[in-house]
């Protein structure tokens, strides 16, 4: 079976996730540096209507797509998985949940929903 040798740049059990307003920072950074949606996306090797959807909050970037929007543009778009995890036991916490019963599938879900 033929991988791509991309995978294996990625260390072992590197979980990375987008920060919730990442369309936002994308845009903010853009502007920051005077480029139009179209300049971005043509320094990045992307198209216009990709840029323009991110910046909506439309569409998701791939992990390696954030990786180059972070490099381009000086920014941070992805964080450890496990970051929102801990924000979500301090969250349960604060609900005054006790720290011994954990965080279940249903409380993810829950919070998800709001």
């Amino acid at each position: 079976m033929w991988r791509s040798r991309k995978r294996g740049r990625e260390l072992p059990g590197e979980d990375l996730e987008l920060v919730e307003d990442f369309g936002e920072i994308v845009k903010k950074a853009r502007m920051s540096l005077g480029l139009t949606q179209e300049e971005l996306a043509k320094q990045i090797g992307e198209k216009s209507t990709v840029i323009k959807k991110i910046e909506a909050n439309e569409l998701k970037p791939s992990i390696a797509l954030a990786k180059k929007l972070e490099k381009f543009l000086k920014i941070t778009l992805l964080v450890p998985a496990e970051e929102s995890l801990k924000d979500l036991e301090r969250y349960f916490l604060s609900k005054g949940k006790p720290a011994s019963s954990g965080i279940s599938l249903g409380d993810l879900l829950k919070k998800k929903q709001k």
